[in-house]
């Protein structure tokens, strides 16, 4: 994961070579996802733990992940694979994926 921010309760990861730019993260709650701002833009500390987790789990590219301190479950694999076709063609898998060793939800 690239571009970990560390958090007392959460930690939230960002990968740029992920990202599509849906903008489910930023949208999702502006105050953690500052478009925009230089320098850090993550501020896992601005919202509640289920929250950022809500957001996370909603990114189509798995560009935002996160990793728990608070005791609560981690991201888990699907229980069924799926694949969406979205506007102009490109697939959004929701599966457990292993490429180039890296192991993915998304």
């Amino acid at each position: 994961m690239a571009g970990m921010v560390e958090s007392d309760k959460i930690d939230v990861g960002f990968s740029g070579k992920r990202c599509i730019h849906s903008r489910n993260c930023v949208l999702g709650d502006p105050h953690v996802f500052v478009p925009n701002a230089p320098g850090q833009w993550i501020h896992p500390e601005a919202a509640s733990v289920e929250k950022i987790v809500a957001i996370a789990e909603s990114c189509p590219s798995g560009a935002i992940t996160y990793v728990r301190k608070d005791g609560g479950p981690q991201e888990q694999s699907p229980v069924v694979n799926t694949v969406r076709l979205r506007e102009n063609g490109p697939l959004a898998v929701h599966a457990e994926i292993v490429l180039d060793g890296e192991t993915s939800y998304r």
